[in-house]
């Protein structure tokens, strides 16, 4: 998976925010929220690093996911 979808999921929600429309602020956290499933589905597949370690594919879209619950989490607020 790559981290690209994250983040345009995380830069409709700042942006949906910013033009405070309700329905695109709707439409953005129904996409971001998919997204997030589709993310942590595939992180439940992929074999995560061993501990302390990183490595090209799994980290990256862990951060991304924790940036985007994060997101969601603002956006709630």
């Amino acid at each position: 998976m790559k981290t690209r979808g994250i983040q345009n999921a995380i830069n409709r929600l700042a942006g949906a925010r910013r033009l405070g429309s309700a329905s695109l602020m709707r439409t953005a956290e129904a996409e971001a929220r998919h997204i997030l499933t589709q993310a942590q589905a595939w992180m439940a597949r992929t074999p995560a690093p061993p501990a302390g370690e990183s490595d090209e594919r799994y980290t990256p879209v862990a951060l991304a996911v924790a940036e985007l619950q994060q997101a969601l989490e603002q956006y709630q607020a």
